[in-house]
């Protein structure tokens, strides 16, 4: 029979046999419940309160009958988590903390705390960590939820028996150890509860977050996606139309330049109501064969299409043309009064869905599935799936969430722990594509990166938390002793205890950062600006002077011919003579430096022989407009020489040079070497014309294309658009961080604009965090106009909403990278032929911009139109 080992004052033998079988299955009856009725924290980490049960089986009847009691609790935790280690852990706590209180008769709460951080916590890493190869942030999250929890059951335990023993009298607790225990619980309890409530609160959050997101993804590719069918089933309509009143042979020419404007068309056919070619684009296919003549009767798409007669994308088949290879098909019947008469068959190229959703759609390693009407998949970024296969996520349960996102959850594998069936989770949307939902997009969210988001995060609470933890117990330790030195000491803080423990213990200070000036950096900029302008006037000047130097040089030259020689091999530039065929006849000093050959040694070459290829062929041409036709020629020569070798550029001045009878016998040449003045003055139009932080146009620069853009529209009729960008929030970034890292945002910006357009698009950087984008060319119809801004529009803001990785200084050389989000509101102002002022342009798509972020920015805003009814987007 048990005894009550540790409590055992106050009951006789007698009752003591009485109840202790009872109290022994009412213990494990209450363990097993206290597993059951567990507490959520997040996702699939719960706190158990089993171990409460057995640690007061531990305190009435000793250390054999708790280890009994806490292997048979923990067995539940096998069907809880499907995995035996917790049975393991469970019984070596009990075994550990009973040996220490009886032995070295240390409390239960410090007994198992030690046996936590010497023993539990590694054992729990070796069990998840090496032999069921949990991920880090899982290991790491479950061996201080188990700390912790395992803490708390013994401080929980301990007070209840506490509470029994005062109750009843029926052991003895010592008054050190009761106030030790409720300091703590004081610091635990109400941290577990608030970390508890944060945490679901947190997973609420994130369980939206992921459902908004998903269902933007979902409502901008359901827009995308129907837009181009639309397109591509209007076009491929427009080809049937023609069909029926021109012959194959006039088709020919309209399928040839349907295919050639329409990259989303890899091939066209026309085909008569037997389903044989008639005409083909390209006339032949990769194997140098023509499908002319060809039939492609039994086609099952040929049936539906009889029967509806209405344009329709096809199911993935294999081609019948070419090589044999999975192809979709969009077609459309031609009809001839009402009747069946063939049809025109597109065979279409996805890179441009796939690059969309790639760009526009994939957001924390999202997955993407396109299927037919059959199931079988077309495109996708999910390596599990194959094309033209059925689509098979394996084996799991699909739960309905709302009126567009359902959830799936994997089976619990044997010996994994159940946070990884949360973490292999997806969330899953769904949307037709086509007029008659011939198509199925499939959106897919995996929850990896969120639950190690949340696990990450979480795992430092906990690790706060415990640290807090053993800091009051320190704390706690301390105090206890404290409070026993004197009963007068003693009385005074029982009698004011509750208020002491109720008020605020620490104050917690949140540091501040030093931001610099706006003042600051505007004056910075306005001596940088000065700076240049200085500079600019300085090149000039030397250019007027070497300019001014080179013609009044060559001018000497032809009146003192007698003094030549020495005159020509103290001036600083090259200086020569060629006769008819191009060889030198004289070289001065300067012209033997450049080429690095003695005077002796030039004289009697070619240009050939001193300069590349490339250079002599050049040289050659100027000379021979002297030459031959007599003319003066001012040029600049950029030459590589043979021996060297050097790359150089020449203000190169050619004359002829007549004889008494006005025969030209040679030429003169004097070419100054300008290359470092061609270096400072592309400098200085890139100072001038050019942002220094983004690289990208300047406001002045910008002005002159948006004229340039005027003056083509109203010879072309097209319309243009011009998109101003402001970032969301930008100033909060340079009061964190600092300027520096705010110039990062600015150039990271920048890059994403310039692969969001196209070359011949332009980009500025308006000032401060705002941008500039001028679409150019774009169609003369004010509606398409509109559709194609609004697609460069919502690209730029997707792309800009993306996260920035930003390289952070934290002093004494360390670099840390902080992920940064920003938006950003764009105005758009499209302009047409009738517009005539600039400035006007850049004023409505700058309050176009405002109002986007008045309407809570992120947002793309199109300003009016003054000289169009149609209405923006």
């Amino acid at each position: 029979m048990f005894s009550f080992a540790i409590g055992g004052v106050g009951f006789s033998e007698q009752a003591r046999r009485r109840f202790a079988l009872p109290l022994l299955g009412l213990l494990i009856a209450g363990g097993f419940a206290g597993n059951y009725f567990n507490v959520l924290l997040f996702l699939d980490i719960h706190f158990l309160f089993g171990s409460v049960f057995a640690m007061l089986a531990l305190q009435f009847f000793g250390t054999g009958p708790g280890v009994l009691v806490a292997a048979l609790i923990s067995s539940y935790t096998y069907v809880l988590w499907n995995e035996p280690y917790a049975i393991v852990i469970m019984t070596a706590e009990l075994a550990v903390v009973g040996a220490l209180m009886e032995r070295r008769r240390i409390g239960m709460v410090l007994a198992d705390t030690i046996f936590w951080l010497a023993i539990g916590m590694p054992l729990a890493y070796f069990f998840y960590a090496d032999v069921l190869r949990t991920p880090l942030s899982s290991t790491a999250i479950i061996i201080t939820k188990q700390a912790l929890n395992g803490i708390g059951n013994a401080l929980l335990g301990r007070l209840i028996f506490t509470g029994f023993s005062l109750a009843t009298r029926s052991s003895q607790v010592t008054l050190g150890e009761t106030i030790y225990n409720l300091l703590t619980a004081f610091v635990l309890v109400p941290a577990l509860v608030l970390l508890t409530a944060g945490g679901r609160a947190d997973f609420t959050s994130t369980d939206s977050l992921i459902r908004t997101s998903l269902r933007q993804q979902r409502k901008n590719a359901s827009q995308y996606m129907d837009q181009w069918a639309h397109n591509q089933k209007r076009a491929i309509t427009h080809l049937a139309g023609l069909a029926s009143t021109y012959s194959p042979q006039q088709m020919q020419a309209h399928l040839d330049q349907a295919r050639l404007s329409d990259d989303n068309f890899e091939r066209l056919g026309l085909l008569d109501h037997q389903a044989v070619f008639r005409a083909y684009s390209p006339q032949y296919d990769e194997l140098g064969q023509s499908p002319i003549g060809k039939s492609t009767q039994g086609s099952p798409i040929l049936t539906k299409l009889k029967q509806l007669l209405k344009p329709m994308l096809s199911e993935v088949v294999i081609s019948r043309v070419g090589k044999p290879r999975p192809i979709v098909l969009l077609v459309a019947p031609v009809l001839n009064q009402g009747q069946f008469a063939g049809y025109v068959a597109g065979t279409l190229n996805l890179a441009e869905i796939r690059t969309f959703l790639d760009q526009g759609v994939t957001d924390h390693a999202s997955r993407y599935t396109l299927l037919d009407k059959g199931g079988n998949v077309i495109l996708t970024n999910y390596q599990g799936q194959t094309v033209m296969q059925p689509f098979v996520r394996g084996r799991g349960k699909l739960s309905h969430l709302d009126a567009q996102i359902d959830r799936w959850v994997p089976p619990l594998p044997a010996n994994t722990p159940a946070s990884e069936r949360w973490r292999d989770s997806l969330y899953v949307t769904e949307t037709r594509v086509g007029d008659l939902a011939e198509w199925t997009l499939i959106l897919e969210q995996p929850v990896a990166p969120f639950q190690k988001a949340l696990y990450d995060d979480y795992t430092r609470k906990l690790l706060m938390l415990l640290g807090i933890l053993l800091l009051a117990l320190a704390l706690a330790e301390l105090l206890s002793r404290r409070t026993l030195a004197t009963v007068k000491n003693l009385s005074a803080l029982t009698h004011d205890l509750p208020t002491r423990l109720s008020a605020p213990s620490n104050a917690v200070t949140w540091p501040e950062t030093a931001v610099q000036e706006t003042a600051e950096l505007i004056e910075n900029l306005k001596v940088m600006a000065q700076s240049l302008a200085e500079q600019f006037a300085q090149v000039r000047k030397a250019n007027e002077n070497l300019e001014r130097k080179v013609d009044d040089r060559t001018q000497e030259l032809r009146e003192n011919e007698k003094k030549l020689s020495l005159i020509l091999n103290s001036v600083d530039a090259c200086i020569y003579l060629k006769d008819l065929q191009g060889r030198y006849l004289f070289a001065n000093h300067s012209m033997c430096e450049l080429t690095a050959t003695h005077s002796s040694e030039l004289i009697g070459c070619s240009d050939e022989d001193l300069f590349d290829a490339a250079s002599a062929k050049l040289m050659r041409a100027n000379d021979r407009l002297v030459l031959d036709r007599g003319e003066t020629v001012r040029t600049e020569e950029q030459v590589v020489t043979r021996r060297g070798p050097r790359r150089v550029t020449l203000l190169s001045v050619k004359l002829p040079l007549h004889d008494k009878a006005g025969v030209i016998y040679a030429l003169c040449a004097v070419s100054t070497d300008i290359t470092r003045r061609k270096a400072l003055e592309d400098e200085v139009r890139q100072l001038a014309f050019y942002d220094p932080l983004t690289l990208l146009p300047n406001r002045r620069l910008l002005d002159d294309r948006l004229g340039q853009a005027l003056a083509a529209s109203k010879r072309n009729g097209q319309c243009g658009a011009l998109m101003m960008i402001d970032l969301d929030n930008f100033k909060p970034i340079n009061d964190e961080f600092g300027h520096q890292i705010g110039d990062q945002l600015l150039a990271e910006v920048a890059r994403r604009l310039v692969g969001c357009v196209r070359e011949t698009d332009s980009l500025a950087r308006f000032g401060g965090d705002e941008f500039v984008v001028m679409l150019g060319e774009l169609s003369p119809d004010l509606a398409s106009s509109l559709s194609q801004a609004e697609t460069v529009a919502e690209k730029i803001r997707v792309r800009l909403a993306e996260p920035y990785l930003l390289a952070v200084n934290r002093g004494r050389g360390s670099e840390t990278s902080v992920e940064h989000h920003c938006t950003a509101s764009l105005g758009v102002a499209l302009f047409t032929s009738q517009d005539a002022d600039a400035q006007a342009i850049i004023t409505r798509a700058d309050r176009a911009m405002y109002r986007a972020k008045r309407g809570g920015r992120n947002l793309v805003h199109f300003g009016e139109l003054p000289s169009s009814t149609v209405t923006p987007p």
